[in-house]
């Protein structure tokens, strides 16, 4: 399996489908020990990245099963980290499955995907790293950065040495950031990406969409503004009274999805949209009305 060098010591892992959701790019760190963060890269890809390259400590980035679908790969290798957040449904199917999804359907579609297509069996962690927590390999230092807003348990690690910064899921789609889970945070996350920003890194990556040498700063601003524009497009879709769900069945944040899942992404977007009416209301520019919302 040929990895994508991106510096001396750092490597992105191919995941199947370009790195795009259902599956997630890893990152390797070839130093004095062997650092695998994330394990979504699919589980054949995973069972040949492991025959080729040795493993000391598996780190995930936070508990979305696209990440952490092949843990129990890696666990066979390695102890396997994970965020202080995340340990107490790390690797639980049922545990994971309250966090991410509601609904007899939607659930039974969900385990489908993460189960049969993700490949995802269960784990249990070893280790448990927090938002002081520092992995020091002699020439490589990665310093954790406890991220939420996309999930309460995302984090992002920044090598010293190159200014190099893994994002995993601040992962700068033109899309926008994605929070569709009740304990997403729209302000978590902007505060987030600005904390990011302020480690004004050089080099970022990003599990779905790669590795940005060029223009970092500008392209993590411009991620950020997507949720000021996400605000004047609910707001614009208010031209009358609406229900979040007749809002979010339009689709305004996720144009592209699998129709065969439609009920899992219509109940992410509908999340998402309720977050943005929930900040018009607060910022008095919008009003409820029993289900509805209107401009105020």
């Amino acid at each position: 399996m040929e990895l994508l060098k991106v510096t001396d010591s750092i490597y992105v892992v191919p995941a199947k489908g370009n790195g795009r959701f259902p599956f997630a790019q890893s990152i390797y760190v070839d130093a004095e020990r062997k650092i695998l963060f994330d394990a979504g890269i699919g589980s054949d890809l995973m069972v040949s990245f492991l025959k080729e390259y040795p493993v000391d400590i598996a780190v995930m980035s936070h508990g979305h099963p696209d990440h952490v679908a092949g843990a129990w790969h890696v666990a066979r290798e390695a102890p396997v980290f994970v965020s202080k957040e995340s340990q107490e449904s790390f690797g639980n199917l049922d545990a994971m499955a309250a966090r991410f999804i509601d609904g007899e359907q939607e659930t039974m579609l969900w385990r489908g995907l993460v189960e049969h297509i993700m490949g995802f069996k269960e784990v249990a962690p070893d280790q448990v790293y927090d938002r002081q927590s520092a992995f020091d390999l002699g020439s490589v230092k990665l310093v954790a950065m406890h991220t939420p807003g996309h999930t309460k348990d995302h984090y992002c690690f920044f090598e010293v040495n190159t200014s190099c910064m893994f994002l995993f899921d601040l992962d700068l789609s033109p899309y926008g950031p994605w929070y569709g889970h009740p304990e997403s945070d729209v302000d978590q996350f902007e505060a987030s990406v600005n904390y990011a920003r302020s480690y004004e890194p050089e080099i970022a990556i990003s599990s779905h969409m790669g590795v940005l040498r060029k223009g970092v700063d500008k392209a993590m601003k411009a991620y950020a503004a997507h949720f000021a524009r996400r605000d004047e497009r609910i707001y614009d879709l208010l031209d009358h009274p609406r229900t979040a769900l007749e809002i979010a069945e339009k689709f305004p944040f996720t144009p592209k999805y699998f129709p065969k899942l439609r009920p899992i992404y219509l109940q992410w977007e509908t999340q998402m949209v309720k977050k943005h009416l929930d900040r018009l209301v607060e910022g008095r520019q919008a009003t409820p009305r029993g289900d509805t919302f209107q401009r105020a």
